[in-house]
């Protein structure tokens, strides 16, 4: 029902330009973009400036040259850009809905969100431990911040990351403010809407994410000559503040807000009613584009991105330990003594932030273990009970290591604990512990 709706009030504006001719709508149309100008265009002094434009265009009869409603669409668009620059700013001829394969048979689930093209076009590692993720569009809604969820959680292990939006026209601004709110830890101001019509501002803050934050991870943004809009929007955004760097060309130059609006006879008005303010520049993109920090073609970005942020990720990953591996280096005999062992605040804050997990610390543990630094490593494994309590096996590894360098009581202690978990939890390894520990009670 609904495509025959639309696909019927289309049909009908086409048909008025063959019973009436575009000769007498055209003035219309016109006088309604004029309206719109002065009540909804951000820039007053431009939508005059255009209106006394297509005054003159009118009454030189310009328009009367392009006979169809294409032809007077793009003719519209061009004449209001030449004053305006702004590449939001245009008008739509009206057109049908694209005609079905089938059309007796139309497939019922072709407009699933499903089956719509994927916001993020696929997700990767490159050497160094670098994530990467191609982003096409923002969209808006529920399905494509869950994408943008789940994409952030399967990077969430990278040491940098690479967003791509080379091909990307734009979008959602509540996508974008989204997205950036993964890399900020603390709350801030991220951008302003002010809107000539209602003489309104809307902040735009970060916001809760569905996710673990990224804020210290290094990010690089590609970019080209289409990239447009929202997706200029983030990278903008992120840029200013320091937050990341932008690798490729100057972008479009797309920073106005716009809604559209019907004209007469099936034509619509696409009309810039806003434009963002940057806390930090206090300016925008609009008409100069995204600079980008390090300029190159853009089919030579990605390369060039991946070496930067190769570099990158190594001296994260210095950053990132440097506390806990300083604190291990600085273990003392009496240490192990101590009810919570001093290298137990940087284990927990890499835990919190998910980059290291319980196995991870396990390993840790035994590297330092079979280097021969025994006291760095039970406090190791000691740490690893305290985070994860619930867990029969970092009980099971710390009793290992605590036999092994003659605390028997207290390993015998460790032992019977990882077996009382495994019982309850009906662990897999239980068959395991229970021999670990009748070998140490038969010693």
């Amino acid at each position: 029902m609904f495509l025959r709706t639309s696909s019927y009030s289309a049909l009908v504006a086409l048909l008025l330009f063959t019973s009436t001719g575009l000769t007498q709508t055209r003035p219309e149309i016109i006088r309604s973009i004029q309206e719109l100008m002065l009540e909804r265009y951000i820039h007053l002094d431009l939508a005059e400036q255009v209106n006394a434009r297509l005054d003159q265009l009118l009454q030189d009869g310009y328009f009367e040259a392009y006979t169809t409603p294409e032809e007077l669409a793009d003719a519209l668009t061009r004449e209001m850009r030449k004053i305006t620059r702004d590449n939001h700013l245009g008008v739509l001829a009206p057109q049908l809905p694209a005609s079905e394969p089938n059309e007796e048979n139309p497939d019922p689930l072709r407009r699933l969100t499903r089956y719509l093209p994927s916001m993020v076009n696929g997700y990767q590692y490159f050497g160094e431990n670098v994530g990467y993720f191609d982003m096409r569009y923002f969209g808006g809604g529920p399905a494509n911040l869950g994408q943008l969820d789940e994409t952030m959680q399967k990077l969430r292990k990278a040491d940098a990351v690479i967003i791509d939006l080379r091909y990307s026209l734009g979008g959602s601004p509540a996508t974008v403010q989204y997205l950036c709110s993964y890399f900020f830890e603390e709350a801030r101001l991220l951008s302003s809407i002010y809107s000539r019509h209602n003489d309104q501002t809307t902040e735009l803050h970060t916001v809760p994410v569905n996710g673990t934050k990224r804020p210290d991870v290094p990010v690089f943004i590609l970019v080209s000559d289409r990239s447009f809009s929202a997706a200029e929007d983030f990278p903008y955004t992120m840029q200013a503040p320091g937050r990341a760097t932008i690798v490729g060309e100057v972008t479009r130059g797309g920073a106005h807000p716009t809604a559209n609006h019907n004209l007469p006879g099936g034509f619509r008005a696409r009309i810039p009613f806003a434009l963002s303010i940057n806390p930090v520049t206090q300016s925008n993109w609009e008409g100069v584009g995204v600079i980008p920090d390090v300029e190159v073609p853009e089919e030579e970005a990605l390369e060039k991105a991946k070496v930067l942020a190769a570099a990158a990720a190594s001296d994260y990953r210095e950053r990132m330990f440097a506390p806990l591996l300083q604190a291990l280096d600085g273990v003392s005999g009496s240490d192990v003594a101590k009810e919570t062992p001093g290298i137990f605040p940087d284990l927990r804050q890499l835990v919190d932030r998910q980059i290291l997990e319980e196995r991870d610390i396990n390993r840790l543990g035994y590297n330092y273990y079979l280097d021969g630094k025994l006291h760095a490593a039970l406090l190791i494994f000691k740490s690893n009970t305290l985070l994860f309590p619930q867990s029969a096996n970092t009980f099971d590894s710390y009793a290992e290591i605590l036999a092994d360098t003659g605390h028997s009581d207290l390993a015998l202690k460790n032992y019977k604990k990882a077996v009382a978990l495994a019982k309850a939890q009906n662990h897999p390894n239980l068959e395991a512990f229970e021999q670990n520990l009748a070998a140490l009670e038969q010693r």
